[in-house]
């Protein structure tokens, strides 16, 4: 049965960000995988068509934008040094999940978080943090935002920053079945790169995790 994903975009949000929308995707029972022949090949044709000039100038305009969104803000971005690794050494070989987020991030120019969805509680909330606000990264380590920053929440707490990525709680583990890929998005990033990389990221876990019941949307402020 499909797990229900309920989103609320705050009035803080839309009035400071009215025109950056944001998605979810999700995928359920998939199977956690190591390696595979068969998507190794899948992920170098992929790779193939990423690097084809027409492709790869599009994606850097996309991660720049990003890129210039995190300066503003004071934050590093992690998508230049992925992109750049990505053309020099080709896709990750580390898991199913970490290479499906890495190759919809990479093939897109967009900024992607792979969870576990049964780890979220709660409706859906992206909103501003308050000045100080913190919680605990995916590292373990207490992270701490600054006023105005966009996260995003659960029924419990910050599930998320866009500039300071996820949190401990939703991580994605071997034993995890039912997935979600979400996408933060920078002023100049259309609708439609958003959806096309949330479309890939789930086919990705539908073919080589024989993930079923895929769902993604793409919210308006």
């Amino acid at each position: 049965m499909q797990k229900e994903v309920s989103l609320t975009i705050t009035e803080a949000y839309r009035r400071q960000f009215p025109n950056l929308s944001f998605g979810i995707g999700t995928i359920q029972n998939c199977t956690y995988i190591e390696k595979s022949e068969s998507f190794k090949l899948y992920k170098r044709e992929l790779l193939r068509k990423m690097r084809r000039r027409s492709n790869l100038g599009q994606i850097q305009e996309r991660i720049n934008l990003y890129d210039q969104f995190f300066k503003k803000w004071g934050y590093p971005c992690p998508l230049p040094s992925h992109f750049k690794r990505t053309i020099e050494m080709g896709f990750p070989i580390v898991n199913l999940y970490i290479d499906t987020h890495i190759i919809a991030e990479m093939c897109h120019g967009i900024l992607m978080a792979i969870q576990d969805l049964d780890r979220f509680h709660g409706e859906w909330r992206l909103d501003l943090a308050n000045e100080g606000e913190a919680f605990e990264g995916v590292s373990g380590k207490m992270i701490r935002c600054k006023e105005e920053e966009i996260v995003l929440r659960d029924g419990e707490g910050i599930v998320c920053s866009l500039f300071q990525g996820p949190d401990f709680k939703t991580r994605i583990e071997p034993a995890s079945k039912n997935i979600v890929v979400y996408v933060f998005t920078a002023p100049g990033i259309q609708e439609e790169q958003v959806s096309n990389g949330l479309q890939l990221a789930v086919e990705i876990l539908g073919k080589f995790g024989s993930g079923k019941e895929a769902w993604w949307e793409v919210f308006r402020p």
